[in-house]
């Protein structure tokens, strides 16, 4: 009866979920992924959206690193302590919220349908809190990557310049198009400096795509080699709040434009002490 009931809320959430959800993932990992989804998040937290980050790579924890917290909760508790999903909810210095993961935990890395239903069952709980929820998944194209894949409204894949990435993303979009029906898929080309080289990188998939699949591909943009993103990175501070003022956070306001039609103001980005002080007593 409890799986009965789980998939009773799933097929119920799908219909009338009131958040966007979009999915950031990639064939091949060490592509910028997650600093990828944690200046998405901050910079539409910045301009007004209410957002939660779901760190979905389960097993191998980063979001909460590259945000310098040390959660007392994290998705394993959930599983194992029966929490309720407000309890998961970490809020940051930056205006949006985190669902964190556990590390070290290979019972996460691939979950079987009855635990995977009762993961959706968080946002049945918490879908009309938010505008936009991110799921940072992890790379490559494991069943757990290709489930929340399968649930989001707009999926992003993140390459880069080079065979290995660009052969990786190809096989995560076929997988997803010929196992789990994804019908449209957006690229974004990282760390490349040329706007004209990243498109004809993005026309070169398209031909393949076009030729073996049936999927619809958009070139959503692409984000410049920056140097300041290694330096947030060792500050454990989203280069949206370090340097917003970056040409990775304007190539990301540009992206997040294409996205979904908001425009961004990249000043909105820094965080101010009273913002920290705010989140720090709330």
């Amino acid at each position: 009866m409890a799986d009965q009931a789980q998939n009773l809320r799933k097929i119920a959430w799908e219909k009338k979920k009131k958040a966007k959800y979009i999915t950031v993932s990639s064939g091949k990992g060490g592509v910028g992924k997650t600093n990828f989804s944690v200046n998405f998040a901050c910079l539409l937290a910045k301009n007004g959206k209410k957002v939660l980050l779901f760190d979905a790579d389960l097993g191998l924890a980063n979001v909460d690193i590259l945000l310098n917290i040390t959660p007392k909760i994290s998705i394993i508790d959930y599983f194992e302590k029966n929490l309720n999903p407000d309890q998961l909810i970490v809020n940051t210095a930056y205006g949006f919220d985190i669902i964190p993961a556990s590390s070290g935990f290979s019972k996460l890395a691939s979950m079987n349908e009855e635990d995977f239903n009762k993961l959706i069952d968080i946002f049945v709980y918490i879908d009309d809190i938010y505008e936009y929820i991110i799921f940072d998944a992890g790379a490559g194209i494991s069943e757990n990557v290709m489930k929340f894949v399968s649930i989001s409204d707009i999926n992003i894949i993140l390459t880069q310049a080079e065979p290995t990435a660009i052969t990786d993303a190809y096989a995560l979009i076929k997988v997803a198009n010929n196992q789990y029906g994804l019908d449209e898929a957006n690229i974004v080309i990282n760390r490349i400096n040329d706007e004209k080289a990243a498109f004809n990188l993005f026309l070169n998939l398209q031909k393949i795509i076009d030729k073996f699949l049936k999927i619809k591909t958009n070139f959503l943009g692409y984000i410049r080699e920056d140097t300041n993103i290694i330096k947030s990175v060792k500050k454990q501070t989203p280069l949206a709040a370090l340097n917003p003022l970056s040409g990775y956070m304007k190539d990301l306001a540009a992206i997040i434009k294409k996205i979904d039609g908001i425009d961004i103001d990249i000043q909105k980005s820094g965080v101010s002490i009273k913002d920290i002080l705010r989140r720090l007593v709330s």
